[in-house]
């Protein structure tokens, strides 16, 4: 088991047990990772991370808010089922007591119409997925920008902001939010954040990072319910994409709530559906898993397009 150093975290950085571990499952061909187009190799160097490991596989956990982030490989999948169920219970107590994450989140990307379903993670506690859309703009200095609403300003953010972000998170994700607590590299790993204010008041705000190709990836776009949802998204979206133009930027790719893909407002902009992604969670507290189990907390997976209970 590996717990965080937060100063040096020498034993990720320096050739060593999670390193060593990685590179052994990476070069196998069984290799089974949840989420193959993510570097394991930047993971492992993260000094916030949590790992924890059996013989034949590990998990990491990088802190975001109070979101968990899971990522986890395996070189067999044989009992993969109760390696990796205990794996997550203890990945939960190094959250609980390392950190202030309350839930576990593993995301995977859901090829086009296979609605993939992983039971395993459901029988290990997490509830059946939400779906998110993955949506692109092939160029973002192609598009006629829209005028923004009167009344509605988008400006700037920085960490003085921290509060606005954290409400608006509040308001339109409910239990779903990242925050609070902000994560630290909320603005550090950010290109750009970017606060909407109608009328003086903070209704939305939008977060890029920089993707492959010179393109722009938007990592959250949120609306405080309370406001416009069109107009204030038209705004954050216009200036995003001029702000992209502007510094000679390419595609832009959008994470969006799954039955949103076909919104008018993504076709305004000329966003394209690419493929689906699943959310599965969990809370971090394994006492708290199982309660659940204990008081027959119903869970529905979704097979197909056919839903049934787990």
């Amino acid at each position: 088991m590996v717990t965080p150093d937060y100063t040096r975290h020498a034993q990720d950085v320096a050739p060593g047990f999670v390193r060593e571990l990685h590179e052994t499952l990476a070069t196998k061909q069984l290799a089974y990772r949840n989420q193959p187009d993510v570097d394991f190799d930047e993971l492992v160097r993260s000094p916030r991370m949590l790992s924890t490991q059996c013989d034949d596989g590990y998990v990491i956990g990088i802190p975001y808010g109070r979101h968990l982030r899971i990522f986890y490989e395996f070189d067999t999948i044989n009992h993969i089922r109760l390696h990796l169920t205990n794996l997550l219970n203890e990945m939960g107590e190094l959250a609980t007591e390392h950190s202030d994450c309350e839930l576990m989140v593993v995301d995977y990307t859901d090829f086009p119409h296979r609605h993939y379903v992983e039971p395993m993670l459901i029988g290990a506690g997490f509830v059946s997925p939400s779906e998110v859309s993955v949506m692109r703009c092939r160029d973002v200095r192609d598009q006629a920008l829209p005028e923004i609403a009167p009344g509605i300003r988008v400006r700037d953010a920085s960490e003085d902001d921290a509060d606005a972000v954290v409400q608006i998170e509040q308001q339109a994700a409910g239990e779903g939010a990242h925050a609070p607590p902000l994560a630290p590299q909320f603005f550090g790993d950010s290109e750009w954040v970017g606060i909407a204010e109608h009328e003086g008041s903070p209704a939305g705000y939008i977060r890029t990072v920089p993707a492959e190709k010179r393109g722009i990836a938007a990592e959250e776009l949120l609306v405080d319910p309370e406001h416009d949802f069109t107009e204030v998204s038209r705004a954050l979206l216009a200036t995003a994409m001029q702000r992209g133009a502007e510094a000679n930027r390419r595609a832009m790719t959008l994470r969006v709530a799954g039955d949103s893909a076909g919104e008018p407002l993504l076709r305004e902009f000329n966003f394209r559906h690419v493929t689906n992604e699943l959310n599965y969670q969990r809370p971090a507290d394994p006492a708290e898993v199982q309660r659940r189990y204990d008081d027959k907390v119903t869970t529905y997976v979704k097979v197909g397009k056919i839903w049934g209970r787990f």
